[in-house]
């Protein structure tokens, strides 16, 4: 565990932020369970499951536990899922609470908090495969995959963030809130930039180059306060906040399978 502080989120748990923040939806999609593919419900605080995606394998070189965006659901992933699993690496992805088939309603400390509910739960069903942890997360996604990163760095073995945020107000002043009307301070958010600060294994920021949700230089900002050894920041040119993936594609897919390689050395170099 880290020696961060604990952080109070209460500033942020207003209605009209949640309501900013979150955009969930229910998941009407059905799946026909097998080896590749299943539906896993994650218990965590006040008997509320969070719905899961796992396009899993017996063995596979490695595990990337996916926080998606604020307008997204674990389903959304399926096809990805698909292409992460035909490069051998076994995918989950994480709902909120509210979002697919999971019970609750959203608020940003209760999606922190269940972040390390859902990382232990991940964590006891993959680590006795004893291949690499990779940490991601999108957009909104990136706070909890940084809460992750910066609380449980020793168990984990790689980070990638894409389209994620190092200052909390700007994204709020965007989403249509106005923190000083609230008296919200940069230090009442996410802390995303000095989260990162605390990991120190193999780091990969992709950002789109002209992404107007979240602007690049969020992007920048991670990248500049990070303390990974190995740390790559990839700009996709020609792109917006949501065809990041569509647009670079393959420099998308080669940065991750080399973030992985790197997880594999790292890890392998931990063991010796």
């Amino acid at each position: 565990m880290s020696g961060l502080p604990k952080r109070n989120y209460s500033k942020i748990d207003l209605p009209q932020i949640s309501r900013a923040l979150f955009y969930p939806r229910y998941d009407t999609v059905e799946i026909e369970e097998n080896k590749y593919l299943k539906r896993v419900m994650i218990p965590v605080g006040d008997s509320v499951f969070i719905s899961s995606l796992w396009a899993a394998m017996e063995k596979a070189p490695a595990t990337i536990l996916f926080f998606h965006g604020n307008g997204e659901i674990s389903s959304d992933y399926i096809d990805i899922a698909g292409i992460f699993w035909q490069m051998n690496i076994r995918f989950i992805c994480v709902d909120y609470r509210g979002y697919g088939r999971s019970s609750g309603d959203p608020e940003a400390s209760l999606m922190i908090r269940d972040a390390h509910d859902i990382f232990r739960y991940v964590y006891s069903h993959t680590r006795e495969k004893k291949e690499p942890l990779i940490i991601m997360g999108r957009s909104l996604g990136s706070a909890p995959a940084l809460e992750i990163a910066a609380e449980y760095g020793e168990k984990i073995d790689g980070l990638i963030i894409e389209s994620g945020f190092a200052e909390t107000l700007p994204l709020l002043r965007t989403l249509g809130v106005d923190p000083n009307y609230l008296e919200i301070k940069e230090e009442d958010g996410f802390a995303n930039a000095d989260k990162i600060k605390n990991f120190n294994k193999p780091l990969l920021i992709i950002h789109a180059e002209d992404d107007y949700l979240i602007p690049l230089v969020q992007a920048e900002k991670l990248y500049a306060a990070a303390n990974a050894p190995q740390k790559k920041i990839l700009k996709i040119p020609n792109a917006g906040h949501n065809d990041i993936f569509v647009a670079g594609i393959k420099a998308y897919l080669t940065a991750v399978s080399e973030l992985v390689k790197s997880a594999l050395q790292y890890q392998g170099a931990d063991e010796n």
